[in-house]
C-alpha cells in the first residue's frame, strides 16, 4: 500500500472539468480526440507542449500517423492551434486548446439560454481532400525532402489545402519545381504556391501551360553571340590554312 500510495502521489492527477466532459461532442469532439487531451493535459492549463509522439503510440495502441491524423482533424476543427512556448530556456512547439474553451463556453451560453428543445452538435468542417490523399502527400515530400516531416510541418502542409485550397496536384508541382531547384524546404514551396496564386493559376492546367510559355520566351529572349569574329581551326591540320 505503501508503494501505491507513493505512485498517486508521485504521478500526481489530471484535472479535467465536467463541463467539457458533458459537452465535448456538442463541440465536436470525437472520443479518440478527448482521450489524447486527456492524456497530454496532466497538470497543465491551455497550452501544452508537443508530447513525445512515441510515448503516445505506446498509451494509446494508435500508430504515429493516425495520431498525427487526431491532432491534425483538432486543429482543422478549430480545437487547438499550434504555438511555441520556452521550456527550460528552449523554444519548443506546443498545442494552444484555449479555442476548445471559447467552442465551450458558446455552447454553455446557447443552454443556459434556451433548453426547450435538445441541441445539435456543432458541425465540423469536413475535410476537403480525404486522409489518404493527405498521406500520400506527407509521404511525397519526405521521400523528397529525405526525412520526416515534424507535426509543424505537416499542418503547414494541411494549411495549404485545408486554408488555402490549394489542390493536391498543385503541392505536387510546388514540389516538382522545388526538387528541380535543389531547395528541399516548405517555405520555398510556399513561395511557389503564392506566386502561382498572385497569377491566378488555380489548376495544374494553368500552372503547367505557364510554365510552359515561360520556357518558350526565356528561350526565345536569349541574346544572340555578338562578340568578335572567332576563326575556325583544324586541330587536325593546324598549317591547313596557312
Amino acid at each position: 500500500m505503501d508503494r501505491y500510495a507513493h505512485d498517486v502521489l508521485q504521478y500526481g492527477q489530471t484535472s479535467i472539468t465536467n463541463l467539457l466532459l458533458k459537452n465535448y461532442r456538442k463541440i465536436g469532439m470525437s472520443n479518440e480526440e478527448l482521450l489524447l487531451y486527456i492524456l497530454i493535459k496532466r497538470n497543465r492549463t491551455l497550452i501544452v507542449p508537443m508530447p513525445e509522439i512515441g510515448g503516445l503510440t505506446a498509451l494509446t495502441g494508435y500508430s504515429k500517423q493516425q495520431l498525427f491524423e487526431i491532432f491534425h482533424q483538432m486543429i482543422q476543427k478549430k480545437l487547438a492551434k499550434i504555438t511555441q512556448v520556452h521550456v527550460d530556456n528552449q523554444q519548443v512547439d506546443a498545442y494552444d486548446f484555449d479555442s476548445l474553451y471559447e467552442k465551450l463556453s458558446l455552447v454553455e451560453q446557447v443552454d443556459s439560454t434556451d433548453t426547450s428543445e435538445e441541441k445539435e452538435p456543432i458541425p465540423s468542417t469536413e475535410p476537403q481532400v480525404s486522409d489518404q490523399q493527405r498521406q500520400e502527400m506527407f509521404e511525397s515530400i519526405e521521400k523528397e525532402f529525405g526525412r520526416t516531416l515534424s507535426p509543424l510541418e505537416m499542418e503547414s502542409i494541411s494549411q495549404w489545402i485545408d486554408l488555402d485550397h490549394y489542390s493536391p496536384k498543385m503541392v505536387e508541382l510546388a514540389l516538382k519545381e522545388a526538387v528541380l531547384s535543389q531547395v528541399y524546404n516548405l517555405k520555398y514551396m510556399d513561395r511557389i504556391l503564392r506566386n502561382w496564386e498572385k497569377r491566378h493559376l488555380k489548376t495544374a492546367q494553368q500552372i503547367e501551360e505557364y510554365n510552359r510559355n515561360r520556357t518558350r520566351n526565356n528561350s526565345e529572349t536569349e541574346e544572340p553571340y555578338k562578340g568578335p569574329k572567332i576563326p575556325f581551326i583544324d586541330i587536325t591540320n593546324p598549317n591547313k590554312d596557312k
